[in-house]
């Protein structure tokens, strides 16, 4: 098999080169990359994309970076395999190559950034940025009656035939579809009906099929509220399993303090820290450098907190392993396969910790 796609099927860019394949009926090889490990940014990877974002792509002795470059190149090379994804006139082909440029440089950011708000962070267990929701729905309200207006002379944006330009929304519209935002592409019948034929195609249905079977649990995410259902799972069933709550009232009172110190002070720093290193890279977006500074930082100081905890007791709600110290388990499961493992490393304490709850039996089994 000659073509390899490197990268993981929760990556719209790497959804939008399967989607391709599966419009042209190529066979490929799709080869994972542990984002969360930082293998993205290691050989062989970076060998084959200097810039450390996925996918990267190989057909034969080729190498390709960046996904809709990629998706010409096989649309070009296999045109007589499959769906035929490009015009034949040349003037239909300058069509659809502006509505590419126009879903990369105005569509994508906007949507990008509102899947985030609206999909990502309340999986993550963040708080969604109202504002930032209502700036980007403005600016996707706009850009909709623009494309309604296209779309009123014509099924598809390159013309009456499906292409490339199509295609390069499927990823993006996935997301909205399934959130509040799906009502302004409903208010506009064209965009609804374009939307509806293209998530619709049974290469787009193959390509969720495949994400679904490769989605691996290691890339979960914890739910809201999941601290008040660990605590009634603690409670209710305390005589089952290993003991989860102190039984004296003092060190309860302590394990609920840490508790607390988990959820308002180190979980808000590292879901920040792993949106920025492990999810962005994933979703093709850019990572920001300085936020990762600014809570590297931060995390930096809370550290130094547990690290002087830790000195006293085995665990942070003594030298019993409690729900203070699972709750941190998700987050630090993603950040040990970032640079930030660096800062966890630099206090023996913190480090025998974190050792000792990734290395439970119970979460083992989790992953």
């Amino acid at each position: 098999m000659a073509i390899k796609v490197h990268g993981p099927m929760m990556s719209p860019a790497v959804m939008r080169v399967v989607a391709t394949l599966k419009e042209k009926d190529l066979d490929f090889e799709l080869i994972p990359v542990n984002m969360q490990a930082g293998d993205h940014k290691k050989e062989p990877f970076i060998s084959l994309n200097p810039f450390g974002q996925v996918p990267a792509f190989e057909d034969g002795d080729l190498n390709l970076f960046e996904s809709r470059a990629i998706t010409q190149y096989i649309a070009h090379t296999y045109a007589d395999k499959g769906n035929q994804l490009l015009p034949n006139d040349p003037k239909k082909m300058a069509i659809m190559s502006v509505w590419i440029e126009v879903e990369a440089q105005k569509f994508d950011p906007i949507g990008s950034k509102l899947g985030f708000e609206i999909v990502i962070k309340p999986m993550l267990g963040m708080v969604t940025d109202d504002a930032v929701v209502a700036e980007n729905e403005e600016k996707l309200g706009k850009l909709l009656d623009l494309y309604e207006s296209r779309l009123k002379e014509s099924k598809y944006l390159g013309g009456e035939s499906f292409t490339l330009a199509d295609l390069h929304h499927a990823p993006s519209l996935h997301y909205l579809m399934g959130s509040k935002v799906k009502s302004l592409f409903d208010a506009r019948p064209h965009v609804s009906a374009w939307c509806a034929d293209i998530l619709a195609r049974p290469a787009w249905s193959k390509t969720l099929e495949l994400s679904k079977q490769l989605r691996s649990k290691k890339y979960g995410l914890p739910i809201t509220k999941s601290r008040a259902i660990t605590q009634y799972i603690a409670h209710t069933y305390a005589d089952k399993g290993n003991q989860l709550l102190p039984n004296d009232p003092k060190k309860m009172a302590i394990m609920y303090v840490c508790i607390k110190v988990e959820a308002q002070k180190f979980e808000p720093v590292g879901s920040k820290l792993s949106y920025e290193i492990v999810i962005k890279p994933m979703l093709g977006m850019v990572t920001d450098d300085a936020i990762v500074a600014e809570n590297e930082e931060k995390l930096s100081k809370l550290l130094d907190v547990y690290e002087s905890r830790l000195k006293n007791s085995k665990y942070l709600g003594g030298d019993s392993f409690t729900l203070a110290d699972l709750h941190h388990a998700p987050v630090l499961h993603y950040l040990m396969g970032t640079k930030v493992k660096s800062l966890f490393d630099a206090r023996p304490h913190v480090s025998a910790w974190v050792a000792d709850i990734l290395a439970r039996p119970a979460w083992a089994k989790s992953l």
